[in-house]
């Protein structure tokens, strides 16, 4: 699995972005990957907090195959189960 992680906004605007496959991620963050395609709806962010200005939003693209999911969420509707997810892929781009 192709996964593709983004990162934008905050206080002085910076895009931060890797790609890599699962086989990259420790056993954990493969198992959590896996269950996140398998069952997208789970961790489908909550409305977005239109108000937010200097946070973050985050884009995690996994594909496999023929199939791609794409999810979307901000500081406040990030999905406490995809948190270690995404820090791992923040850390991988090098930039805090």
């Amino acid at each position: 699995m192709k996964l593709t992680y983004s990162r934008e906004g905050g206080l002085f605007p910076q895009l931060a972005q890797t790609e890599m496959h699962d086989t990259d991620l420790p056993a954990n963050l493969q198992k959590l990957a896996g269950a996140v395609l398998a069952n997208p709806e789970t961790y489908k962010a909550g409305s977005a907090n239109k108000k937010l200005r200097d946070g973050y939003q985050y884009t995690l693209n996994l594909q496999e195959g023929r199939r791609t999911i794409s999810l979307t969420f901000d500081d406040g509707s990030l999905p406490e189960d995809v948190q270690p997810l995404i820090q791992f892929l923040q850390q991988r781009t090098g930039k805090p």
